[in-house]
């Protein structure tokens, strides 16, 4: 399913909410999310995508107290109040700073003893790029200051731009996964962009702990290799149900990451009675939802399967991916054998900054992800290239005033 309506197109300067900041884009990465919304993901979307960025803050809302400007700021400058309340949160996102953003933003102003819970899912929630606010593959665009993040000096903005994804790898360290690191075993499924951070963060985190060696399965052995550090990698063909047999139940902790529906049922298979799989995947509904014809054909493929002795049959003679399972065929795993299923999602902004940081070779990682880089102009032509076999991200640069 391809992109269906993707358009160029002028919009006026965005008036700031009253606690927001005006960023003028450095560059956007595009992302797997982003382009399970061109496929149905959001349903209805028409909107500005982009979620991942790096930009520079040009103006702020009249609640916020304003700096002494140390760049200029034409055009955005006129957007900026002198009504000052003396906040104090322009000593760190003074005029001209470089930041990063959450994309989660608490437009009611929700309140919570639990802060992730007020951070990724506060009530009435808009999110960047993907519900009720427009994204950052654009020049310009607003967020509230509670989201913003200072990038480090020492960080480049091809770097930098890679905070959020990075961010939701280290989500999975703040959920308090894996639950022992010094001896769970713990395997990553998915080479693309995000299961590589994922793999990244977690071969740090045991390795540090003095665990056994995280197992990354992949489909590209060249992109698993892009992982610093110590870690097995298995290249899985197919549909992947030989390598899930022969692993089977093998590990404590499974990540999920293949963004495909069937990943998770691979992610099952390699769990043992009792532990956990974690899934970082979402796609789009609307690849799952088969014509009738269609699903009968897939009920005769099964009967097949059953009579070749547990072997799908594969008439075009491709390699199939792995198909979307049925309800039924994970719950009765996951009941009987007592696994956990864990969500996960945005993670911590300072933590993947420090990271960044801190770690020559996770930023090594970031560099080498970046396969092309285009003009914003060229926007439609960089959704088809991201969609592209082995094509890890592309980024878009905006034009600089």
């Amino acid at each position: 399913m391809g992109i269906k309506l993707l358009m160029l197109v002028h919009l006026s300067l965005v008036t700031i909410s009253n606690e927001g900041f005006l960023e003028r884009e450095y560059a956007v990465i595009l992302f797997q999310a982003d382009l399970e919304i061109c496929r149905g993901y959001v349903p209805g979307y028409c909107g500005v995508l982009g979620h991942e960025f790096v930009g520079v803050v040009v103006a702020f809302g009249p609640d916020i107290e304003q700096p002494r400007p140390s760049i200029s700021t034409n055009p955005a400058e006129e957007l900026s109040s002198s009504n000052s309340k003396g906040n104090g949160i322009t000593e760190r996102l003074a005029v001209g700073t470089r930041v990063v953003g959450e994309i989660n933003c608490n437009d009611l102003h929700f309140t919570c003893g639990d802060a992730v819970y007020q951070r990724n899912h506060a009530p009435g929630r808009s999110v960047l790029g993907i519900i009720n606010r427009d994204g950052a593959l654009a020049e310009y665009l607003t967020l509230p200051a509670a989201n913003l993040h200072p990038v480090p000096p020492q960080l480049a903005e091809a770097e930098a731009v890679f905070a959020e994804p990075l961010a939701a790898a280290c989500r999975i360290l703040e959920q308090g996964l894996p639950a022992r690191p010094q001896s769970d075993r713990v395997a990553v499924i998915g080479d693309g962009k995000l299961g590589l951070l994922v793999g990244q963060v977690l071969v740090r985190h045991v390795a540090a702990a003095g665990g056994p060696r995280v197992t990354l399965i992949g489909r590209h052995a060249a992109k698993m290799a892009l992982v610093q550090g110590d870690a097995e990698r298995l290249v899985s063909e197919g549909d992947g149900t030989a390598l899930a047999e022969r692993l089977a139940g093998q590990f404590d902790l499974v990540v999920e990451a293949s963004g495909s529906a069937g990943g998770i049922r691979t992610a099952l298979a390699l769990c043992r009675p009792m532990g956990t799989v974690l899934l970082k995947s979402t796609v789009s509904t609307n690849e799952q939802r088969q014509e009738p014809q269609l699903q009968q054909q897939q009920r005769e493929d099964d009967e097949e399967q059953l009579h070749n002795g547990g072997c799908r049959g594969d008439k075009s003679g491709a390699s199939p991916g792995p198909r979307a399972p049925g309800w039924a065929e994970l719950a009765n795993d996951i009941v009987v054998n007592e696994k956990v299923l864990v969500g996960s999602r945005c993670g911590p902004f300072d933590k993947a900054l420090e990271l960044m940081a801190s770690d020559a070779g996770v930023r090594q990682l970031l560099r080498s992800m970046i396969s092309a880089e285009l003009p914003l102009e060229r926007g439609e032509e960089a959704l088809e290239l991201a969609r592209t076999k082995g094509v890890l991200k592309v980024q878009l640069v905006m034009p600089q005033k």
